[in-house]
């Protein structure tokens, strides 16, 4: 048991290979399921109402329109509560074992499902998929399944880009660049011009601390991030070393935003207003950004930042955002023929619409190019990628991904304690792997 999570890790980094093949087929897809999916006769009589959690405030209005929609379409409100992250991770393995269960909650797969369904906390969502498989790419259900059995349903999956300011670069007559070295020098004259280079701070998210770690670690060796991930390879190793002292060195030159910015208001008007030149996400903060009034290829633009090393070229970090289960939830049925109706297509139409995501094969390829051209053309540039690993938050033992993230917080403020907050990181790796069945 202890290696299933290995064995699910590797499968996902296999299997969602296939999902940006999702774009090119969903056009002919979404037609034939047209004449099928029709919308209800009469709104139902009677509402029964199921609980939503999710740790993203800004997008609650978001959860609100869903369950409105749900309601009048099958007569199940699903109720969302947000939470901030923190507290959110503990409030849901407080609930999850009682009656108090969410019907539906937003999680994370990997190791975090992991412990959660090895304490039996999950429900088996096999009836679900029997009814709506044919509604997503190949490959979605294997990657969101352990011992063989599907645990949820996806909210997101997307990739791991560098969102750039067209306000900058338009003013400063700049073109994205294609080296690494290249990339150093325009931080450097853009910091020169008053310019705030890259947008990734502490704000009001402890989380984010781990992006630009990751960023450089794979950016330097891509196996090297796969076998540190895996528990084969060590945070004090020559590969972590120079990750960390190229990220000291651009703390200490002074390459990044004020690190009070948050990600969901400051950083989205610094890139309009072009006084940020980068923000580096997944492919989801499209939406928050377009949520605070900028728009894809005329305020913001995206771009896969050169490889450091040949060591990590040609590859990309791969985010699934899943929508578990409660066991325990006292309206597990009303939420099953709810998740039946987030697999349809007047689900998929709210969600591409607020928040510009696709995961069904709902969405045409078309609508795509129409709705955000961004994002159209991140589909093209990730084909040029064929090595998709799974993004740090997920790929490697819960307890060791929030360690390093306290850790890497302090980085921020304290770049010159790197090798300190290394060693730390690494003593954590040997007190949890062996737990996992791993000779560290």
């Amino acid at each position: 048991m202890k290696k299933t999570i290995l064995l699910v890790a590797v499968l996902t980094l296999e299997i969602m290979m296939v999902f940006g093949l999702a774009y090119a087929g969903g056009e002919k897809k979404g037609v034939e399921k047209e004449a099928v999916e029709k919308a209800p006769e009469k709104a139902p009589t009677e509402i029964r109402e199921i609980k939503l959690y999710h740790d993203n405030p800004e997008w609650q209005s978001f959860w609100e329109e869903m369950g409105e929609a749900s309601a009048q379409d099958i007569g199940v409100r699903a109720v969302p509560t947000a939470f901030e992250t923190q507290v959110y991770k503990s409030r849901i393995k407080v609930d999850l074992p009682t009656s108090r269960a969410p019907s539906v909650f937003k999680w994370w797969f990997g190791y975090r499902a992991f412990e959660l369904m090895k304490a039996g906390l999950l429900a088996d969502l096999s009836d679900v998929w029997a009814k709506v498989e044919k509604n997503y790419p190949p490959g979605i259900k294997e990657a969101l399944t352990i011992d063989g059995v599907p645990y949820a349903l996806p909210f997101n999956v997307g990739y791991w880009v560098w969102f750039y300011s067209k306000a900058v670069y338009k003013k400063y007559n700049l073109s994205l660049p294609k080296t690494w070295d290249e990339f150093m020098k325009q931080l450097e004259f853009l910091k020169s011009k008053g310019v705030y280079g890259i947008g990734n701070t502490i704000g009001k998210s402890r989380w984010t601390s781990f992006i630009v770690p990751m960023e450089l670690i794979y950016r330097v060796d891509a196996d090297f991030y796969v076998r540190l991930m895996n528990g084969k390879a060590h945070y004090t190793d020559p590969e972590a070393v120079k990750a960390m002292e190229i990220w000291k060195e651009m703390l200490e030159k002074g390459y990044f935003a004020p690190m009070d910015a948050t990600y969901v208001e400051d950083l989205p008007r610094m890139l309009k207003e072009g006084t940020l030149a980068y923000a580096p996400f997944g492919d989801w903060y499209g939406g928050i950004l377009q949520q605070q009034g900028l728009f894809p290829e005329q305020d913001y633009g995206v771009f896969i930042p050169p490889p450091i090393t040949p060591r990590g070229k040609d590859s990309i970090i791969l985010e699934i955002s899943p929508l578990c289960a409660g066991k325990n939830s006292p309206d597990l049925e009303a939420a099953k023929e709810w998740y039946v109706w987030y697999a349809g297509k007047h689900s998929a139409q709210i969600l591409w619409e607020k928040l510009r995501f696709v995961n069904t094969v709902h969405i045409t390829a078309d609508e795509i190019k129409k709705g955000d051209p961004t994002l159209a053309h991140e589909m093209d540039l990730i084909k040029n990628y064929p090595n998709k690993m799974i993004r740090f938050w997920e790929a490697t033992p819960v307890e060791i991904v929030e360690y390093a993230v306290d850790a890497f917080n302090t980085m921020l403020v304290h770049p010159d304690q790197y090798m300190v907050l290394l060693k730390g990181i690494e003593e954590k790796a040997k007190e949890v792997w062996p737990k996992y069945g791993v000779n560290y």
